[in-house]
C-alpha cells in the first residue's frame, strides 16, 4: 500500500509539494478506513483497449459455476484479488470471478468487530460487516486472506501501530472469538459455514510509523496471537502480514529514504527464536509485498523472493510458505511512464515470476484505479467495471492457460525469459518473452503448437505449416517472441 505512494514521492517533490506534506497526506495519518475508500475517478483521457471480444460472461451479474480450485492434492490455487473495501459486485466481485480469481485479501478490522472497550471484562463483538464479505466470497467461489490489524482508539493510540502490552489480551481475545466463528467447525459459527484459513497481522509493519523499529514488540504480538488462532482453528495458518521490505530508511538508492526498516523481519523472528521457544511455534507462513520500487535491489519479484528466503533460512524458518497479499504495476503514461501494456506485461511477469518461485498466493492490488497517477494499478479504469484495461484482459487469459499448472523449470534462451510448467493433462506449457528490443526465434521440439498471446488470442501452428517461422517439417515449430510480451505455447488441442 504505501510502497507505490513512495514511487510517487519524488514526482511530488518536483512538483513543489514538500515531503512533510506528502508523508502526511499518504501515509502518516493514521485512518485505514481512508485505504478502502473509492477515490475521484481520474477523468483524463482512457486508454480505451480491447483488441479482442469479451466474453459474453463478462456482462452477466450472476456468479457462474465454479470448479473446485482447491480439490488436487497439494495443489494451491494461486491467482487472487485485493478487495479492502466491500467485497460484493460493485466492488468488481463478479468480474474477478470472471477474470478466474481464485482469492480475495480483504482487511478485518478490530476497530469494526469490536469499536467499544469491554466492560468489566466482557467483550461485545460484532461481525456482521464480514459474514457479508466472507459469505459474498464464498458465492463466488473465492477463499478469503486476512489482513488483520486497525486497533480501534481504546486499545492503542495507531490503528496499525504497536499495541501496549496491557492491550495484548484483549487482542487474544478478539482474534480467537473472530477465528473462532470462521473456522467452519459447526461451534459458535457464522450463518453459512464460512471458513478463513489463512491469517495475517498487520500490513507492512516494518513501517518506521507502526512497527518497524519494534521487531520485539511484533515478535511478542505474534506470540500472543499464534496460540489464539491455532487453538480455535488448528489448521488455520498464522502468517505475519505483508511486509514492504523496500525503500529502506537507510536506503542507498532512494533520496530521501523511505519509511521502511531494514531489520524489521531479523528483530521480529530473531526474538521469537530467542525469547519465544522458536518462530516455527507462532508463525506458518511468510507474506511481503511486490511493487517495482528499486529496480537495483530488486528488479523481479524472484529476487525480492530470494532474499527474504535467505533471511527466513537464516532464522531456521527457510522452509516456510512464501504468499503475496499485494503486487501491481501502474498504466499511468503522462506521469509514471508506464501503458496500459506495459501494465499488463508486468502483471503476467509477477505472478509467472513468483510461481516460478514457488509462491502459494498471489493477489493484484486492485480492481479499480484510485485518481492518481501512482494509483492507476487498477484492472479496471477509474470505478468503472464496464472499462476494463488490458490488464484485466490479461489476467483473465493468465488464469485460464495457467489453472491448474505446476511450475517444472526455467527456459534456457538467448534473447529470452521463460518459465516451463506442467500442465494437469501431463502436457507442458511454457510462458516466454523477449528480453531484447530485437525480437527473438525460438523453437520447440513438437509437431503442433497452440500459441497464446497475452491478451488472449490464439492460434496453432503445425510443424512445416503457416506460421511456423523455419518453414520446414522438421519436428519443431519455431515462433518469435517480443521484448516483455509475453505467450503461451503449448500442445495442440
Amino acid at each position: 500500500m504505501l510502497l507505490r505512494r513512495l514511487l510517487f514521492l519524488s514526482i511530488a517533490v518536483i512538483s513543489g509539494f514538500t515531503i512533510v506534506d506528502y508523508l502526511w497526506a499518504n501515509f502518516l495519518r493514521d485512518d485505514p478506513a481512508t485505504w478502502a475508500m473509492p477515490l475521484q475517478e481520474d477523468t483524463s483521457a482512457s486508454q480505451a483497449f480491447l483488441p479482442v471480444e469479451l466474453e459474453p460472461a463478462f456482462t452477466n451479474t450472476l456468479y457462474l459455476p465454479m470448479v473446485n480450485k482447491y480439490s488436487m492434492p497439494g495443489y494451491v490455487y494461486p491467482f487472487g484479488i485485493v478487495m479492502y473495501g466491500d467485497v460484493d459486485d460493485n466492488a468488481g466481485l463478479a468480474k474477478m470471478q470472471q477474470a478466474g480469481s481464485g482469492w480475495v485479501t480483504t482487511f478485518v478490522l478490530w476497530s469494526d468487530i469490536e469499536p467499544n472497550a469491554p466492560v468489566s471484562g466482557t467483550h461485545t463483538y460484532d461481525w456482521s460487516k464480514y459474514d457479508t464479505k466472507f459469505g459474498n466470497a464464498k458465492a463466488a467461489g473465492m477463499q478469503v486472506y486476512v489482513a488483520f490489524g486497525g486497533n480501534p482508539s481504546w486499545a492503542a493510540p495507531s490503528a496499525w501501530g504497536v499495541l501496549p502490552p496491557s492491550s495484548l489480551p484483549d487482542l487474544a481475545n478478539v482474534v480467537a472469538a473472530t477465528v473462532e466463528r470462521y473456522d467452519g467447525d459447526g461451534f459458535q459459527d457464522a450463518p453459512g459455514g464460512l471458513v478463513v484459513n489463512n491469517w495475517s497481522f498487520y500490513a507492512e509493519e516494518d513501517t518506521q510509523q507502526y512497527w518497524g523499529h519494534q521487531g520485539a514488540e511484533f515478535a511478542q504480538m505474534m506470540a500472543t496471537v499464534s496460540p489464539a488462532v491455532h487453538n480455535a482453528h488448528p489448521e488455520a495458518r498464522v502468517l505475519i502480514g505483508g511486509i514492504g521490505y523496500d525503500w529502506f530508511t537507510d536506503d542507498e538508492y532512494h533520496n530521501p529514504p523511505g519509511p521502511f526498516v531494514r531489520r524489521f523481519i531479523t528483530d521480529t523472528l530473531g526474538t521469537l527464536n530467542t525469547s519465544y521457544g522458536g518462530a516455527r511455534q507462532y508463525i506458518d507462513a511468510f507474506d511481503f509485498h511486490f511493487y517495482l520500487v528499486t529496480a537495483q535491489r530488486f528488479p523481479t519479484i524472484r529476487d525480492k523472493a530470494l532474499e527474504i528466503k535467505q533471511i527466513m533460512s537464516n532464522h531456521g524458518v527457510g522452509d516456510l510458505p512464501l504468499l503475496v497479499s499485494e503486487m501491481a504495476y501502474w498504466s499511468d503514461t503522462p506521469t509514471m511512464g508506464s501503458s496500459q501494456t506495459r501494465q499488463a506485461q508486468y502483471l503476467v511477469h509477477f505472478y509467472v515470476g513468483g510461481l516460478s518461485m514457488g509462491i502459494e498466493q498471489l493477489s493484484w492490488w486492485t480492481v479499480f484505479d484510485a485518481g492518481r497517477p501512482e494509483l492507476t494499478d487498477g484492472l479496471f479504469e477509474g470505478q468503472d467495471l464496464s472499462k476494463p484495461k488490458q490488464s484485466y484482459l490479461a489476467y483473465q487469459t493468465m488464469t485460464r492457460e495457467l489453472g491448474y499448472a505446476r511450475f517444472t523449470s526455467v527456459l534456457n534462451a538467448a534473447g529470452a525469459e521463460g518459465y516451463v510448467f506442467m500442465m494437469a493433462d501431463g502436457t507442458q506449457k511454457t510462458v516466454v518473452w523477449g528480453t531484447s528490443p530485437t525480437p527473438t526465434q525460438m523453437s520447440f521440439a513438437q509437431a503442433c503448437a497452440r500459441q497464446v498471446e497475452m491478451l488472449g488470442s490464439s492460434s496453432q501452428i503445425v510443424d512445416g505449416g503457416a506460421g511456423d517461422l523455419d518453414g520446414a517439417a522438421n519436428g519443431q515449430v519455431r515462433v518469435q517472441v517480443s521484448q516483455d510480451q509475453p505467450i503461451y505455447v503449448g500442445a495442440c488441442n
